[in-house]
């Protein structure tokens, strides 16, 4: 009897205990378990951090730099234009690994380079499209740091558009997933890298066309949908990939991998993020962030678009701060409906996650100039002449009265004579 006791006490503890046992050991496994050495997962809607390792350690992002060439040529650039490469691709200092053999004077349209730099990786054309971006190298590298420090990625510095191997030519995982994030926002960008091949038009009839999408990954899964592959000796296997599902966009980064499980970790970060976390609205499209006056005149600023938030699955959603920042230092005086005039930064702690515009619900017109009353000057001349009138006849009257009080005091002439 106290055997079959023991038992089903026994049974029973298994069945209490074994399952949340075993819960929190599928829930450890799903922790990616990333191989390479930097590594950094990002929400793209909220711009909250899912999942980091060695985020800030400065790693050489080989051609995952052309992210940045690539979104300076469409940001500042016309697709149409036609660029002309120069005497640099004789240069095998500058241009070397990865190319489709530009020659100098060769003609191409800078849409045709860009496919050729994002598919096929090709490091000749990203630097003839930043000698035409930038006029020269050295320029187009300046604008690349300057861009880099705009969208918040401080600790990257680049010497190069192709990414080829440079001493002080960094980036970290997280700088690069704030990159990736600010560049995929372009619709023209993401068009770009998530196509899977491209024919470029070219003069000669010997030198490559098709141009084939290195992304793995988005040969695999229909899902991903982008954005760039990168390969040196120092640099090892880098990958950066955005993947959408339901709505919800994440961008990983892994840096300095030894091999081609740079693949199946990013699949690993990305389930991760999927099963680990969920989206809600914070502050939805629309909402009143703040009034303004213009004029006197109440006008409300107003969201271009939510704010999500991200948490962790049983976990409490953190709180955020926003910061109102407007776009004018000095008083408006009108404002037109939907007019962009501030902004509103968005912080988790000290950590700045995105900027949304805000715009104006209403139009208000500048005031009219204050008319300046001109008075007829008629009644004013008018009134002095009947003053004048007036003085005159009354003047009149009064010598005529005294000059008859004078006749009466006189005698006669007649009396006088007789």
């Amino acid at each position: 009897m106290k055997f079959i006791t023991a038992l089903i006490i026994a049974i029973l503890l298994f069945v209490s205990v074994t399952p949340t046992a075993f819960a929190q050991e599928a829930s450890a496994a799903k922790v990616p378990q990333v191989h390479g050495e930097g590594a950094y997962l990002i929400d793209v809607q909220s711009g909250q951090t899912l999942f980091m390792k060695n985020p800030d350690e400065p790693l050489a992002p080989a051609s995952t730099t052309k992210i940045m060439t690539g979104l300076l040529a469409i940001e500042r650039g016309n697709l149409d234009d036609t660029v002309t490469a120069s005497s640099t691709m004789l240069n095998n200092k500058l241009v070397y690994g990865t190319q489709i053999y530009l020659v100098p004077g060769e003609k191409m349209l800078l849409k045709d380079l860009l496919y050729a730099m994002f598919l096929n990786s090709a490091n000749d054309a990203a630097v003839a499209i930043a000698e035409h971006i930038g006029n020269d190298l050295p320029n187009f590298v300046k604008m690349m740091n300057q861009r880099a420090v705009e969208i918040g990625a401080t600790q990257t510095h680049f010497l190069n558009p192709s990414g080829l191997t440079e001493t002080g030519h960094v980036t970290t995982a997280h700088d690069l997933a704030l990159i990736a994030r600010a560049a995929y926002q372009n619709p023209l960008f993401a068009q770009y890298v998530r196509t899977k091949s491209h024919t470029i038009s070219r003069s000669s009839s010997d030198v490559p066309k098709l141009m084939i999408n290195e992304n793995k990954l988005l040969w695999r899964d229909s899902e991903v949908d982008g954005i760039k592959t990168g390969y040196t000796a120092v640099a090892q296997n880098c990958l950066v990939a955005s993947v959408t599902r339901d709505g919800r966009q994440f961008i990983g980064v892994i840096l300095k991998s030894p091999g081609r499980e740079i693949y199946t970790d990013m699949q690993d970060m990305f389930d991760y993020g999927f099963t680990q976390f969920k989206d809600s609205v914070y502050k939805s499209s629309g909402s009143v962030m703040s009034t303004i006056y213009v004029n006197n005149e109440p006008v409300n600023l107003i969201l271009d678009r939510p704010i999500y938030v991200t948490q962790k699955l049983n976990e409490q959603a953190p709180v955020l701060n926003l910061r109102l920042i407007p776009n004018y230092t000095s008083a408006l005086t009108s404002v037109e409906e939907g007019q962009v005039v501030a902004h509103v930064e968005i912080l988790n702690g000290e950590t700045r996650l995105d900027s949304v515009p805000l715009k104006t619900s209403r139009t208000v017109l500048p005031q009219a100039p204050n008319k300046i009353v001109r008075s007829n000057p008629m009644p004013w001349i008018s009134g002095i002449i009947g003053i004048g009138v007036f003085i005159t006849l009354f003047n009149k009257k009064r010598y005529a009265a005294r000059y008859r009080s004078r006749e009466a005091l006189l005698p006669s002439r007649r009396e006088s004579n007789s």
